[in-house]
Order: C-alpha cells, then sequence, then structure tokens
C-alpha cells in the first residue's frame, strides 16, 4: 500500500484548524495571543487545500473579533484577499467580504471599504439574505462615517435598523455605538448620551467586555465635551474595569488615552503627560495603529505646551501631524498644525505660526459641514490674523 503524503498532510492541516478553532474561539482566546503567528501560518495553509478550505474561511470570518481585539489585524487583510477568490457558497463569500471590508475600515482605508461593500450589498440583495443586507448597511455606516460623509452613514444606519432582526443583537449594539459617534461628531450631545446607554446595556447583556469598554470610553468623551468630569471618570472607570481581565492591547491604549485627557481637561498637567508618555511607548510596539499613535502624541504635545516645555511640544505635535497623514484624518491632522502654531506663538515666531494656522485652515476648509472642523476654522482665522500682523510689525521693526 503507497502511503499518500500529500492526503496525510491535507488531514493534519485540517487537523490543525479544527484545534485553534476550538482554542481560539473558546472562552480563553486570549492566553493564545502569544501564538498569533501560529494561528496565522494555520490559517494560511488551510487556504491552500480545496478539502480544509471551507472550515478555514468560516474560521477567521469568526476570527475578526480576536484579532482586532489583540491589534494584529494588518496581517491578516492578505489571507482575506486570497479567500475571497474561491468559490464559496454565497453566504459565506459575503461574510469574507465584509470581514475584509472591517479591515479597510481599521486601517482607515474608507473608500476602499464603500466600494467592496457596495459590491457586497448588491450580492447579499441578489441572494435575498436579509441577515448579511442589514449587515452590510452597518458596515457601510461605519464606513461612511470615516470619511466624515454623514448623510450616508445615517442613510445606511436607518436601513440597518429597519432590517436588523431580534437575534442579531451583536450587530445592533454595535449599530447604537456607531450612530452614538455619528450625533458625537454631529454635536448632538443629548442623542449621542442616549445611543451609547443602549449599546452599553446591550453589551452588558451579551457580556463582551471589550465592546463594553469601547461604549463606554465613548461616552466619556460626550461628558468630557460638556466638562462633566465627574460622569466622565466614571465611564473610564468602567472601562478599564472591563478591560482588566482581557488582552485586548489596543482597547487599553485607548483607556489609557481616555485617562490622560482627562488629566488634562481638569489641568492635572504633569499627571497628564506622564500618561500620554505612556501610551506613547506602548503605542510604538504595535503595527500601524496610525490614529491611535496620532492621538496620543498630539495629546502628549499638547499637554507638554501646556507646562511650557515647548522644544520637546514641538517635536511630538510634529510627529503626530504626519500620523495624522499616514491615518487618512484631515480634520486631526488641521488640529494639530494649530497647536503647533501654538507652540510658535510662545516661541514668538509669529511668521511661523501664522503659516501653520494657514495650512490649518486650507485643510479644514474641504469640511464645511462638519462642527467640530468649523469651530477650529473660526478660532485660527482670528489666531492667523493676529500673528500675521505680529509677523509684519516685527518684519518692519528690523
Amino acid at each position: 500500500m503507497t502511503f499518500d503524503i500529500s492526503t496525510h498532510y491535507q488531514k493534519a492541516v485540517l487537523k490543525n484548524i479544527r484545534l485553534w478553532q476550538r482554542r481560539i474561539l473558546g472562552p480563553d482566546a486570549d492566553r493564545w495571543r502569544v501564538q498569533h503567528e501560529a494561528v496565522w501560518q494555520a490559517a494560511d495553509a488551510g487556504l491552500r487545500y480545496a478539502s480544509a478550505q471551507t472550515e478555514t474561511a468560516t474560521f477567521i470570518v469568526a476570527l475578526l473579533p480576536t484579532i482586532e481585539r489583540w491589534g494584529v489585524w494588518p496581517d491578516w487583510s492578505p489571507l482575506f484577499d486570497v479567500a475571497m477568490t474561491h468559490a464559496f457558497a454565497p453566504d459565506l463569500q459575503i461574510r469574507l467580504r465584509l470581514t475584509q471590508a472591517r479591515l479597510h475600515i481599521l486601517n482607515r482605508n474608507f473608500h476602499d471599504a464603500i466600494d467592496l461593500l457596495e459590491a457586497t450589498l448588491l450580492m447579499a440583495k441578489e441572494h435575498q439574505l436579509t441577515p448579511l443586507i442589514a449587515l452590510t448597511h452597518y458596515r457601510l455606516t461605519n464606513a461612511h462615517l470615516g470619511c466624515k460623509t454623514y448623510a450616508g452613514a445615517r442613510e445606511h444606519a436607518a436601513k440597518a435598523l429597519s432590517l436588523l432582526s431580534p437575534s442579531q443583537k451583536v450587530t445592533q449594539a454595535a449599530l447604537y455605538n456607531s450612530l452614538g459617534l455619528l450625533d458625537l461628531e454631529s454635536g448632538v450631545f443629548a442623542e449621542s448620551e442616549a445611543w451609547f446607554y443602549k449599546a452599553i446595556t446591550l453589551w452588558r447583556e451579551l457580556d463582551d467586555p471589550t465592546q463594553l469598554a469601547r461604549a463606554c470610553l465613548n461616552l466619556s468623551v460626550v461628558y468630557q465635551k460638556q466638562n462633566r468630569w465627574t460622569e466622565a471618570k466614571v465611564c473610564y472607570e468602567q472601562a478599564s474595569a472591563a478591560l482588566s481581565a482581557t488582552d485586548s492591547v489596543v482597547d487599553k491604549l485607548k483607556a489609557l488615552n481616555a485617562l490622560g485627557t482627562l488629566q488634562y481637561m481638569t489641568e492635572d498637567f504633569s499627571a497628564a503627560v506622564a500618561t500620554f508618555r505612556q501610551g506613547v511607548s506602548a503605542a510604538q510596539q504595535l503595527q500601524g495603529m496610525y490614529h491611535l499613535r496620532g492621538s496620543l502624541t498630539h495629546n502628549l504635545g499638547n499637554a507638554l505646551l501646556a507646562l511650557g516645555k515647548l522644544v520637546e511640544a514641538r517635536g511630538h505635535l510634529e510627529k503626530s501631524i504626519g500620523l495624522w497623514q499616514q491615518a487618512n484624518d484631515v480634520v486631526e491632522r488641521a488640529n494639530s498644525l494649530g497647536t503647533l502654531a501654538e507652540v510658535f506663538e510662545a516661541q514668538t515666531e509669529w511668521a511661523l505660526a501664522a503659516s501653520s494656522y494657514e495650512q490649518a485652515l486650507e485643510l479644514l476648509s474641504f469640511y464645511k459641514d462638519h462642527p467640530w472642523a468649523q469651530k477650529l476654522a473660526a478660532q485660527f482665522q482670528v489666531s492667523r490674523a493676529k500673528c500675521a500682523t505680529l509677523a509684519d510689525s516685527a518684519a518692519n521693526s528690523d
């Protein structure tokens, strides 16, 4: 009898996939984070053999919350590209596309996500898969939110709400969170607070500590915007407690960022600097994460500015501007340019300050319907005019 090494190897590949399914999709998933590379290799091998492809594709779709929590999603996008070339059943094809779109959103490739999701929506409608149609509208809500195209986000959110079934509680809770973010960015704080409360209630029911923490941190921002510091701190503490038993690396850094922001807003600048330094240092160990790193780096520069440490503040703010560019967030980039201009003002470098404000205003001019962008623009216009006048006076006195 001839030993068929190919058949033997394929069985071993499938057995390995099933092993990781039991481990990663079980209650103790985070204990296996250190073996992330082995999980990736198992999935890569599984997609190479027809006998294992369907189980492997189903596994990597289910794996999304875990790889997102671990902060390792940049490694997985190529595997989803491979998986989407195979001829799976329509339901699985659509779920693969939805997962790849989520990875695009996490990488802030919002336009790529929208293109993929619009094609996915057509496929889901063709096969009359209503739960997946609802899920696609939810993903489109987030993609449009990332692009700051709020009308599109609201349109897809309304469609998702109308189509979600009672069994789709996870998507429902996530959609509540997205609606809270949409109202937060639109400056409608009462409605935003109500959406986040609904999300928090449902995440508690679903016993999802990572998502619960995210909603709590978002609610904390709503309170910070209204100077409701006690309530903001309670939300931060609830988020930290929820994350304590998880390995949610990215979310723990976001919680640290929230703590530093609270310290800064309550004028405990030295504590804020220490917190943001810790966050910046830890975030450097992560791949990509340009938005989170941009936020931590900007916040550190801003806190150093408050302490009068201008040279160091300038260095961090200049780094944050580059990170915002990589993160494709124009409004945040403009904000960091404006803060850098404040450093130049403090150094009486009036011409540099006026130039930085001008750059920020050029970026903000593309966001006429964005409340925060327009608030920044109004502030920067006044500051630019003042600095330009002082620069002219300094030049004439020379």
